[in-house]
């Protein structure tokens, strides 16, 4: 079996890991599963290559948080990407 390694914001580890105990699972299974389901539904439609439709996989995930605390944590999340990871200040 191979790895992959992805960074995720703090919070939608924290949706997955909450999302794994309540079913018992494991957020490796949890990952695996929706990455099928979104591969296999690209393939049912045809779609091998992305046309400007996105990711895919709008309306896979369930998100009760108003678009404003979505839209701030990607954000937060760029800033220490791209400052204190690489040693500099956060823009």
């Amino acid at each position: 079996m191979a790895k992959l390694i992805v960074e995720v914001p703090a919070t939608l580890h924290a949706l997955l890991k909450h999302e794994a105990a309540r079913r018992g699972n494991t957020i490796r299974s949890i990952v695996t599963a929706l990455l099928e389901q979104y591969l296999s539904g690209r393939a049912k439609r045809g779609d091998t290559k992305e046309r400007g439709r996105g990711s895919g996989l709008s309306g896979l995930w369930e998100d009760r948080r108003p678009a404003e605390a979505i839209v701030r944590d990607l954000r937060e999340s760029r800033r220490w990407r791209s400052g204190a990871r690489h040693g500099g200040q956060a823009a």
